[in-house]
């Protein structure tokens, strides 16, 4: 065998060794990325504003309003220049947002404010398709420097809540069991490390296997309230907002094909 036949033979064994592990690489990075299509799935993101896109003394467009006691203000505000005010109204008025998914367990994080004065505002997920409805769902309410709920039948208590400050909460619905979790800090971070309170029961049975609304909801309020930053989330995985899943699994998609 000269030297040149060596060669060739060399080439051909090491591109027989390589053909193989090509092949495993790519069926790894297809699994791979089949796990971020079901991890971008689970975190799709429903609602996310500041506010900043909507009118100044408005209520926000295109949600469901009643009443006159809702508005996008620069009065109170957490981040940017605006946040939602719940100044009053009458009993159940509301100003809320429809839902669209299919999963039946959704995050819903916001910054909020309660003013010192009594009662505050209901924060309701609803799971029937009348927005009226407050069976069915998460039903919590902030009063004087607690926060609690309505199962039904009694209000519990959940905990203590500071008032005349900005605080970050984070409620994790799930229809399919009819309860809740609830998490409250200083900031998101503390709010996504939080213990919390779990399994908390909804203002009755779910009506529906999935949420249709996320209202904010007047009820003998007596103190306002306002809210910042609205996230909702399917999944009660914390959605890791410096990072963008589909945007992950286009990076691995594009380097497979290239190569």
């Amino acid at each position: 065998m000269n030297h040149k036949q060596c060669h060739i033979n060399s080439v051909s064994v090491t591109a027989e060794t390589t053909h193989p592990i090509l092949c495993a690489v790519l069926v790894i990075a297809l699994v791979f990325s089949s796990f971020l299509v079901q991890i971008a799935i689970a975190q799709k993101m429903l609602v996310q504003t500041g506010f900043e896109e909507f009118v100044l003394n408005k209520p926000p467009k295109d949600w469901e309003v009643r009443g006159d006691g809702f508005e996008v203000t620069n009065d109170t505000v957490k981040t940017d220049k605006k946040s939602l005010a719940i100044l009053g109204g009458a009993n159940d008025d509301r100003v809320g947002i429809a839902i669209e998914t299919d999963n039946p367990i959704i995050s819903v994080e916001f910054w909020v404010y309660i003013k010192s004065g009594g009662r505050s505002f209901n924060f309701k997920v609803v799971s029937s398709d009348n927005i009226n409805q407050n069976d069915g769902g998460v039903y919590v309410n902030w009063n004087a420097n607690t926060v609690r709920l309505f199962d039904g039948a009694v209000w519990q208590f959940i905990d203590d809540f500071d008032t005349d400050e900005w605080k970050y909460v984070r409620v994790v619905a799930d229809v399919s069991k009819s309860e809740f979790n609830f998490y409250a800090g200083d900031d998101r971070n503390e709010a996504l490390k939080a213990k919390g309170k779990k399994k908390l029961p909804f203002r009755n049975a779910a009506v529906n296997p999935v949420t249709k609304w996320v209202v904010f909801h007047v009820y003998s309020i007596a103190a306002p309230g306002y809210v910042d930053d609205l996230l909702v989330y399917e999944g009660d995985e914390p959605i890791n907002l410096a990072v963008d899943p589909v945007g992950k699994l286009a990076t691995v998609w594009g380097y497979i094909k290239h190569h």
